[in-house]
């Protein structure tokens, strides 16, 4: 599902191996264009488990006093809960159509995780949203530092405070972030496997009996 994948099958198994991304309902999700519209919090959304990493993210939005949104629910709640300060809103599950105004509407979206393909954080781009990421994993092919978001180098609480103190989001276009998801559309990925199958079939039509 991402070159970060294949690259682990090439290692382990000795493999080269097709890349199709998983499809993302990116026409659900749209830009706000309208600054008054836009709030000042910063959004995470996911299953609260612990390789996520909201832990950290937690630790460095105690440090800087800034609102953090978090949407999601899981074993992690608990104890996330008790580590986390005023500025930290717990959402829970959200219903589908509230879940877009709530990408649309945030200063950034907060990815401290190492995922084979994150689709939370896709989601955020096409809600024209810049990510402040963790430089590890499937999202160093999808982010342009500077362009659609910003990288810290490692999984802490100190990182993500070093990123979030640089981070500008003055200097980001929606319409542009937005036209980078685009390429995960559901339509896009239905055609890439069509196109598969259809050329494996040719190629084991094309072979010479094995007897």
């Amino acid at each position: 599902n991402s070159n970060f994948v294949a690259k682990r099958i090439k290692k382990y198994y000795k493999k080269n191996a097709t890349v199709i991304n998983p499809p993302v309902a990116v026409e659900r999700f749209y830009v706000e264009n309208d600054p008054e519209k836009r709030g000042d919090y910063f959004l995470m959304v996911g299953r609260l488990i612990a390789y996520k990493r909201h832990d950290i993210a937690i630790e460095a939005f105690n440090k800087l006093g800034l609102p953090l949104k978090i949407i999601g629910r899981g074993p992690e709640m608990k104890r996330l809960k008790k580590m986390a300060g005023p500025n930290v809103e717990f959402l829970g599950r959200v219903e589908d159509e509230d879940l877009p105004k709530y990408y649309a509407e945030c200063k950034a979206f907060v990815f401290p995780q190492e995922e084979d393909f994150g689709i939370v954080a896709i989601e955020a781009m096409a809600a024209g949203r810049p990510l402040i990421a963790y430089k590890g994993g499937d999202i160093v092919e999808h982010m342009e530092e500077g362009k659609t978001g910003i990288f810290f180098q490692n999984q802490t609480a100190g990182d993500i405070v070093e990123a979030v103190k640089n981070f500008d989001d003055s200097k980001y276009d929606g319409g542009y972030i937005r036209e980078k998801s685009l390429k995960f559309d559901r339509e896009i990925f239905k055609k890439k496997v069509k196109e598969y199958v259809e050329k494996a079939l040719i190629e084991k039509n094309n072979q010479p009996p094995l007897c």
